[in-house]
């Protein structure tokens, strides 16, 4: 195969630290906002009629907690009010196109259907449309699919949606021109009924557990931002509806944990991993590592990483679990990513100790590519990657199936050329690609985790990666078409 691989690691916070980190300051500016009322003197000179396009959360458990609701739109003004079933609430002005404002946990007591509008006041203003808040949280129930036995499938999830809608990860979504990638169940998940929503419909389509990246300084860029709000949410939950879940630990600064820290960590981990529902290998619970290059660094040598992954399978031992089976990832800027050969990476990997090796992504194209290219390529890109395992057979690999490659909303450009480049998709395509990863795994029993007739470890990257165009949850552009493709190929004989 020519051309250039590159694999990029799943750590959005990483990558632009004096960019993100520059918006994130005028974001929590913003978002302090300014509280409007009704007054008259708060009126403007000229006023429309606004509009509202969406609505942040969407539903709620009946009798759940208070919670601020954004609503995005256009045409909001100082004078603006949220409007929730014609009570006016205390509303704050983000921007023309956001307001906010506090529901009290009381709305929540009763069934909806609940309306929510906004209100700009004076003789040029109005009412805008209505959007339906639900209440109850509805969930699906189970479907053909969420029986399936062709694959244990597992599809990592970024972990951070939880913010407000100003903070840096929405960049170029609800509130720029990719607003069709909003989630069916809204774009924060940082309340129960999302999580539960999102777990049920990933179960339906055939997905049996997801991988959580987890940030060991979770809160790190500002408090409301939890990093690690939708797995702290899914351990806590009574009902998984058939869902497993895993720690996918990313490295890098400023998450990286120190050799002081690391036993801090290691108790983290044992407790999630101490839950009947926490993924396991072999019998063992799992942790995803990415990458092994930063980890050698963290540790020092080959002997310290060895050492610190004995240290944690030890931990797990004395809670009574038999270890852990420990997965490392690579990619770039850690330096074991070569254009014709990945073997540096599986190299570091079995020096040091991990149980096998998987790979979060693995954007592919020629040099100096601008705009799109055809999912074919990064279809190639896949089977390089899976090629490169069996080429090096010495270490069990879990093949991952990326859905999609589109980082427009974010505008990351390529390490290398810095171009802008994206890839087209369709649902049978990413489908298609998906059977191809778990027929190389049916292909390579000898690189399998887990022997058969146990069903192949396979992932997909990513089950809502929003910003960088890779992610199958049903959306307002897409629907259920992604995963429905992949209940029907996963069910096909």
């Amino acid at each position: 195969m020519t051309g250039q691989v590159q694999i990029h690691v799943g750590t959005r916070t990483q990558r632009f630290p004096v960019a993100f980190l520059f918006f994130l300051s005028v974001a929590s500016l913003l978002a302090h906002g300014q509280p409007t009322g009704a007054s008259a003197t708060s009126v403007p000179d000229v006023n429309q009629v606004p509009r509202i396009d969406a609505l942040s959360p969407i539903s709620s458990m009946q009798g759940g907690r208070s919670f601020t609701l954004s609503v995005v739109g256009y045409n909001f003004t100082s004078a603006s009010t949220i409007q929730w079933n014609g009570n006016t609430l205390l509303t704050t002005l983000v921007s023309g196109n956001l307001v906010t404002a506090t529901v009290p946990a009381s709305d929540l007591s009763e069934a909806g259907p609940d309306l929510v509008t906004v209100l700009n006041p004076g003789p040029s203003g109005g009412a805008s449309n209505s959007l339906p808040f639900t209440v109850p949280c509805v969930i699906p129930p189970p479907s053909g699919a969420s029986n399936q036995t062709r694959s244990r499938l597992g599809a990592y999830y970024f972990d951070g949606w939880s913010g407000p809608l100003t903070n840096f990860h929405f960049q170029g979504l609800p509130l720029g021109p990719y607003q069709g990638r909003q989630p069916f169940s809204g774009w924060q998940d940082s309340n129960q009924c999302a999580i539960e929503q999102q777990l049920a419909t990933a179960h339906n389509f055939g997905i049996d557990f997801f991988v959580f990246d987890w940030y060991y300084r979770a809160r790190i860029n500002e408090p409301s931002d939890n990093l690690n709000s939708a797995l702290e949410i899914t351990h806590a939950l009574p009902d998984r509806h058939g869902m497993q879940y895993a720690i996918l630990y990313v490295d890098g600064p400023p998450f990286d944990i120190t050799a002081a820290e690391w036993p801090a960590a290691v108790k983290q981990w044992v407790d999630y991993m101490m839950d009947p529902a926490y993924l396991r290998v072999n019998g063992a619970p799992v942790l995803f590592i990415i990458d092994v290059g930063e980890m050698y660094q963290i540790f020092g040598s080959d002997v310290g990483v060895a050492h610190a992954l004995e240290e944690l399978r030890a931990a797990a031992q004395a809670q009574g679990l038999p270890g852990v089976y420990v997965v490392g990832g690579f990619g770039e800027p850690d330096g074991t990513l070569g254009q014709n050969t990945l073997a540096p990476g599986f190299s570091i990997a079995g020096a040091d100790g991990y149980d096998a090796v998987a790979l979060y992504n693995y954007p592919f194209a020629p040099p100096a590519v601008k705009g799109e290219l055809p999912f074919s390529k990064l279809s190639d890109a896949a089977h390089w990657t899976w090629d490169e395992a069996k080429r090096d057979n010495s270490i069990p690999f879990i093949p991952t199936a990326e859905a999609g490659w589109d980082p427009r909303p974010w505008h990351e450009v390529e390490p290398v050329t810095g171009d802008l480049m994206w890839y087209s998709r369709t649902p049978p395509e990413v489908a298609d690609l998906v059977r191809d990863a778990i027929n190389w795994a049916n292909s390579n029993p000898q690189l399998r985790p887990e022997p058969g007739p146990t069903p192949p470890l396979v992932l997909i990257e990513a089950w809502n990666e929003f910003g960088e165009g890779s992610h199958m949850v049903p959306t307002a552009d897409d629907g259920t078409n992604y995963g429905d493709a992949i209940a029907a190929m996963l069910l096909r004989k």
